[in-house]
């Protein structure tokens, strides 16, 4: 009857290790995925924004360029001609070329983009002010509201990431502090059943990527933007909810 017993409070065992493992890997998983996409739609963003310092025709562009990038804040500094851009116009659009071009000589003036550094990003006003005071610069175009996402975008990710930082920490922690109570022998005693344990802990963390992607895999057919974390993340995930099975297998044995 005892050994009867034990086999269900073991079947028992194994059934809460796989639904903490379900739970903790489902939360886990949201959070890579919300990193990565964050990350992603981030450096979209990167790429398409651009400071436009609109250049005055009768100044020196080389001298001006060269005073912009000794601007605080300034991380790249481009100067693109007109020419080049009317080049830029006729590849994309060919009928906003034609009613340019009929406009006469030189209808787009030369201008400077520039990339800033974060720290720059959160205050383009001064920026702005400080670029207009370039002799040669004759304006300052940009989008704030994009400025804006970038910002928002770049603290949430950090902060995800510190999340799942922490969420690994604890998890080690409660593993050595698993092989501290046990000891290191004791620890890797009963193999047979610690595996157990660790297979219960190992499938429900894969049940739950598995469950994870089923579920967020149509919004790639919503939009474009669309990135799953790496491999390493799920493998990693479920090595740590299979640790933390044989973990509550030794701390219940002892």
């Amino acid at each position: 009857m005892e050994e009867s017993g034990d086999k269900k409070s073991h079947k028992k065992g194994y059934r809460i290790i796989f639904l903490t493992a379900l739970l903790f890997a489902v939360l886990f998983e949201c959070l890579i995925f919300m990193r990565s996409q964050l990350m992603k739609i981030e450096s979209i963003l990167r790429d398409d924004f651009r400071i436009v310092l609109v250049l005055s025709p009768s100044e020196k562009k080389e001298t001006v360029l060269e005073k912009v990038y000794a601007l605080k804040g300034i991380k790249k500094a481009e100067l693109v001609l007109s020419s080049q851009t009317m080049e830029r116009i006729k590849q994309e659009d060919k009928e906003l070329y034609y009613s340019l071009s009929a406009v006469g000589k030189n209808p787009v003036p030369d201008i400077i983009e520039a990339e800033l550094e974060d720290a720059a990003l959160g205050n383009l006003e001064s920026f702005a002010e400080e670029a207009m005071k370039v002799k040669g610069v004759d304006d300052v175009k940009y989008k704030l509201l994009e400025a804006y996402a970038i910002i928002h975008f770049s603290f949430y990710s950090n902060f995800l990431s510190v999340i799942i930082s922490l969420a690994l920490l604890v998890s080690a922690l409660i593993v050595f502090t698993g092989i501290a109570h046990a000891g290191f022998g004791n620890f890797f005693s009963s193999l047979r059943n610690s595996m157990k344990w660790f297979s219960s802990g190992f499938f429900g963390a894969a049940c739950a990527v598995f469950f994870v992607y089923i579920v967020i895999y149509p919004v790639k057919y919503l939009s474009p933007v669309w990135s799953w974390p790496s491999h390493w993340w799920h493998l990693l995930l479920s090595v740590i909810c299979g640790l933390l099975g044989w973990v509550f297998y030794q701390w219940k044995k002892s």
